[in-house]
């Protein structure tokens, strides 16, 4: 290990993907889980992760499912103001319970993003950190925490502060990230982890030939960009009918979604599927074409890798972490967000170019493999025994 920048955590498996045989030996032969020398110190904190129905609960459930022993603390899984109030009271009681009882926990790993589950997991760092002295992890995922952080008072904006300089490592899930954190705050140690993604199961479906499948899948809101994509072809439905099918899952505005849907009269177009689950994603994946994701901020879309390892092709904005999974004119097209213009000439493109999407779908592939579990598991050990060799 060492360091060539003030605060920067420079590992060269990082760069070349190399897992040290050490490290093999603490991922068990067996089944590729970290064993429980490792994972039996980690206490894993943030959203729940059973029926997850975001990035984050996807990640967590990834981890839990490669841990031997995984424990967990749960800090919120939605609902009322009231549930939230008191999923979180629930969450701190485990706390306190877990690191009294679990005397082997040396490192809170922290997973959050920014607004209500910033103050959540700011509570659980002051608990782990000053009461428990326990090595913290902070793991910043999300696409809004500029905007939190840049547009919240002077108050809220030391807690961030204060929080990015006193964990013992900041961990961002890609290199846009980490130049705007390096840029703004003070860190002991950063770095970037690239999440993990579940192994893929291909199988053969039924398609139509003369139409290419488009599909969307995330939280439904303006800020995704799905409306700018469904108003783009209700203007020019006449052009799309029959030669495009867009399949989107999901919750959020689903009212706003069905009236525009039915305002353009799209729905042989346009299916809305509701929230898909694991056994319904694994089908739409294997049935479409080309992932589309016109997002207005993002980190590093979870929703766009298992698209890629499914090998699509990728229609995305140049936001956040998304330029470095979707390579222009390589595996995807890039569009600025908003931009109606840019969405019709990306689906004109896939529509006239069906050979290239094939050959865009390939490179996603090759490029997921980086994200797999057999990739990032050797290298979050690599983190946790870091941490540890210091206590």
């Amino acid at each position: 290990m060492q360091f060539d920048k003030p605060g920067l955590l420079s590992y060269s498996f990082m760069e070349n993907g190399m897992v040290t045989e050490m490290e093999k030996m603490i991922l068990k032969k067996d089944c590729g889980k970290i064993e429980p020398e490792i994972s039996t110190r980690i206490l894993t904190v943030g959203p729940e992760y059973h029926n997850h129905k975001g990035g984050i609960g996807a990640v967590i459930e990834l981890y839990s499912r490669n841990f031997e022993t995984f424990n967990f603390v749960s800090t919120y899984n939605g609902g009322s103001v009231v549930s939230k109030a008191i999923r979180f009271s629930r969450g701190i009681f485990k706390l306190f319970f877990t690191l009294l009882s679990k005397r082997d926990i040396k490192i809170i790993h922290i997973h959050g993003a920014s607004y209500g589950s910033f103050h959540r997991k700011y509570f659980v760092f002051l608990i782990g950190k000053y009461l428990f002295k326990k090595k913290i992890i902070y793991h910043v995922h999300g696409g809004g925490f500029k905007d939190f952080y840049e547009k919240n008072n002077p108050f809220t904006k030391r807690m961030v502060r204060f929080f990015f300089r006193k964990a013992d490592l900041v961990i961002c899930v890609s290199n846009s990230w980490i130049e705007y954190f390096r840029m703004n705050f003070k860190t002991k140690k950063i770095m970037v982890l690239p999440n993990m993604v579940d192994f893929p199961e291909i199988h053969k479906n039924i398609r139509e030939p003369e139409t290419i499948t488009f599909l969307f899948l995330g939280l439904v809101c303006e800020s995704k960009g799905i409306f700018d994509l469904i108003r783009v072809i209700g203007e020019k439905k006449d052009k799309y009918s029959g030669k495009i099918k867009l399949l989107i899952g999901g919750n959020g505005e689903t009212d706003k979604l069905n009236d525009l849907i039915n305002k353009y009269q799209i729905g042989d177009i346009v299916e809305f599927l509701g929230w898909v689950s694991k056994v319904k994603k694994t089908d739409v994946l294997n049935t479409a074409d080309v992932y589309i994701l016109p997002s207005y901020a993002e980190g590093s879309p979870i929703s766009i890798l298992e698209a890629m390892t499914y090998g699509m092709a990728i229609i995305s904005t140049k936001v956040g972490g998304i330029p470095e999974l979707v390579k222009e004119n390589q595996n995807g097209i890039l569009i600025e967000p908003g931009n109606s213009e840019q969405i019709e000439k990306a689906l004109d493109f896939m529509i006239y170019n069906p050979v290239i999407i094939k050959k865009f779908g390939a490179v996603s592939e090759t490029m997921a493999q980086q994200y797999l579990p057999d990739s990032v598991l050797g290298k979050l050990v690599h983190v946790y025994q870091s941490l540890l060799s210091k206590i």
